[in-house]
């Protein structure tokens, strides 16, 4: 048989271990929902899998070795005999090599539910408290809501050919919604005293109960606080520009005004809200700045006296210059002459160089 006629053999497929590690990471997460009524102990455990094996999978996307704790080897990597990153170090990860930061409400509740893992492994808790179980299904619901900002909007360009169904995820935390009633029937006076006294409670968008309650902020700014589960959502009602209908922005990448159709991005957002936009004659301004909340850069701006970032619609009172870049912050800079900011890596990175 010639050459010309010999068949090609056919290109052996290549394992994907980021299809695996997110199978294993829905696979964990069906777990802990299955588990939070018969065995909350696995739910929690099962749960915090989940989520960093979510992060770990955001990491592997940009780079296997991102996953690895120390010396990365690929030999190893391929047979599974790594440590992998904590969850510290993933967060890290993330911001500074990815270039793409958990928000910092989202760290702050994927971090309650990794203490609370770490201490039901190493210690005692009674779980079966009617109160434990609601901080559980509380926790839990928070988490989980921050991954969906995470897999639809932040990271969706790297988890939509997996083609989850975060619907129909979120349809297995219905338990946990289920167990906040009891604190819902027990808020019922003094959600009928709200009522009466002309306040407006909505549907919540975490835990689903009418006991979110819109609140003024600052300005445009608004928040709805939920009186179960706590969830308060920020977003800024502002007019639009084109046609000056009202529309909401809820610190997106892009906003759209219903009424038009006209998109709006962040740096649209502050120039709309900013009360002190630098001008041609005036450089010496302290914004826009950076945000230490949501690694922002240039997101935040004057607003009513006080400081709004765009992206993350966090509400500082004041700002502060990094010691080593002299960059604007909201955030706390005593140390960053070595320790740097969210753009620079201090005196520290420097010796290291």
């Amino acid at each position: 048989m010639s050459s010309s006629t010999r068949k090609k053999r056919p290109k052996e497929k290549r394992p994907d271990p980021m299809q695996d590690l997110v199978a294993n990471a829905v696979d964990f997460l069906t777990l802990g929902t299955e588990e939070f009524t018969a065995r909350p102990k696995h739910s929690i455990i099962a749960f915090h899998s989940a989520v960093e094996l979510f992060l770990k999978a955001r990491l592997m996307q940009e780079h296997w070795s991102l996953v690895v704790s120390k010396t990365p080897d690929l030999a190893s990597f391929q047979t599974g005999d790594f440590i992998s990153v904590s969850f510290e170090d993933a967060c890290h990860r993330l911001a500074k090599v990815v270039g793409s930061p958990l928000p910092e409400s989202t760290r702050r509740a994927f971090d309650i539910v990794r203490k609370h893992r770490n201490k039901l492994v190493h210690f005692f808790q009674d779980i079966d408290e009617p109160t434990v179980r609601e901080q559980i299904a509380v926790e839990q619901l928070n988490a989980w809501h921050g991954l969906v900002g995470l897999l639809k909007r932040q990271w969706c360009d790297v988890f939509d050919r997996f083609e989850l169904d975060l619907e129909a995820m979120d349809r297995l935390f219905a338990e946990h919604r289920l167990y906040l009633k009891t604190r819902f029937d027990s808020l019922a006076p003094e959600l009928a005293a709200l009522k009466q006294a002309g306040k407006v409670l909505e549907a919540c968008g975490r835990c689903g109960f009418e006991a979110a309650e819109t609140q003024a902020v600052v300005g445009e700014l608004q928040q709805t606080k939920c009186h179960v589960c706590q969830f308060a959502p920020r977003w800024l009602m502002l007019e639009c520009t084109n046609c000056e209908a009202p529309f909401r922005v809820e610190g997106d990448e892009t906003s759209t005004c219903s009424g038009c159709g006209t998109e709006f991005d962040q740096g649209d957002i502050a120039e709309i809200v900013d009360d002190d936009p630098v001008t041609y004659d005036n450089y010496d301004h302290s914004t826009p700045a950076n945000c230490s909340f949501c690694d922002g850069h240039q997101t935040v701006v004057s607003f009513h006296d006080h400081y709004l970032c765009t992206a993350c619609l966090h509400l500082s009172e004041d700002l502060s210059a990094c010691g080593w870049c002299s960059e604007g912050n909201n955030g706390d800079m005593e140390d960053s002459m070595w320790r740097g900011c969210n753009f620079c890596d201090g005196r520290a990175g420097w010796d290291r160089d």
